[in-house]
């Protein structure tokens, strides 16, 4: 719905006439560009590895504990008992499920932070963006634009200002 407005808006701007046209100021920006390279984006991805590097760790140190055992239950269940290799195989079984339920819930949680984090500086971005707009006479600022001139894109200016300690 507000895209097709917004696609309204600039082909009624487009179609109204060289005078409105030179007047209607257009901005572009890529939030791809601001949530990859900008300096909150890069501390929010330190602070989610480093957040999540001992949980990740002790994953794939139960990962390989676990491949261990089971290289060696397949080693040793020809010289075990009916009753010894069922009891191996469903503590193997149980191993393994207990691991993908940690791995799924630790992806989870992962992905629940960085969308966390992302908001938060997406928010902050919109109000740079807003701010820049107003204090520019900006009449339409895009995002995502499939092309832009490089004389539109304000996204270097967002950037140096999201990248400003915040107050």
């Amino acid at each position: 719905m507000f895209k097709k407005a917004l696609i309204a808006t600039v082909a009624a701007a487009a179609v109204c006439g060289t005078a409105v046209a030179a007047d209607f100021k257009v901005g572009v920006i890529n939030p791809q560009r601001l949530m990859s390279e900008s300096a909150p984006a890069k501390a929010a991805q330190q602070k989610l590895e480093s957040y999540f590097k001992k949980r990740e760790e002790e994953v794939s140190r139960d990962i390989r504990d676990f491949r261990t055992r089971a290289q060696k239950f397949e080693k040793d269940s020809p010289v075990m008992t009916d009753s010894e290799r069922l009891k191996q195989r469903q503590s193997l079984a149980e191993t393994e499920r207990d691991i993908a339920r940690r791995q799924r819930a630790l992806i989870e949680e992962r992905n629940q932070r960085a969308r966390e984090e992302s908001q938060i500086i997406l928010q902050r971005a919109d109000r740079i963006i807003k701010d820049i707009a107003k204090k520019q006479k900006y009449d339409l600022i895009l995002q995502e634009a499939v092309w832009a001139s490089p004389k539109i894109d304000i996204t270097e200016q967002v950037m140096k200002e999201l990248n400003k300690p915040v107050k």
